[in-house]
């Protein structure tokens, strides 16, 4: 069965067990779910296909975006990667076993160390980065231009709605 025919059935049977509730908002987050999970797993193949995991092609995003010459402090990438630091060090890690970043010593405090990206780190970072913009590219390709914008206004209402929920729950 297609995701959507399971989606639509799901919500149908529930609306039946159930009318007095209104599942029509369950069906638009089992969609989004289902687009981000389709989305998230042609990531996955694309950063495999250059022998990293998403959460290392993370984290080479992550200083590529900022400049190739950048260098950025390990709290910064967890914060902006939503990692633990813990778990950002093991990216660390495998990225600079791999050679794609490297460590320095933070002369400001020597407790901490700061990371830039380098060259083949840069070279691969762009080169999955071209694979993804392609590839959503051609997700959204179906739908036309005033629908696409209407579709991000809507999304962005709804992040910005669930933000502040989320901050006041």
């Amino acid at each position: 069965m297609e995701i959507g025919k399971y989606i639509d059935e799901t919500v149908s049977t529930w609306q039946e067990q159930r009318p007095d509730l209104d599942f029509m908002p369950m069906g638009h987050m089992l969609r989004f779910h289902a687009m981000a999970e389709a989305g998230i797993a042609k990531i996955q193949i694309i950063a495999k296909s250059h022998g990293l995991t998403v959460g290392e092609f993370d984290v080479l995003a992550t200083l590529r975006r900022h400049g190739a010459t950048s260098t950025l402090t390990p709290s910064y990438i967890a914060e902006v990667a939503m990692v633990s630091p813990s778990g950002l060090t093991h990216r660390l890690t495998q990225l600079e076993q791999s050679g794609h970043i490297i460590r320095i010593a933070d002369n400001s405090d020597r407790r901490s160390s700061l990371v830039s990206i380098t060259k083949s780190g840069a070279a691969v970072a762009d080169q999955i980065i071209e694979q993804i913009a392609e590839q959503s590219t051609r997700m959204y390709d179906a739908i036309p231009a005033n629908q696409l914008e209407q579709f991000n206004h809507v999304v962005s209402l709804l992040s910005t709605h669930l933000e502040s929920d989320v901050l006041t729950s």
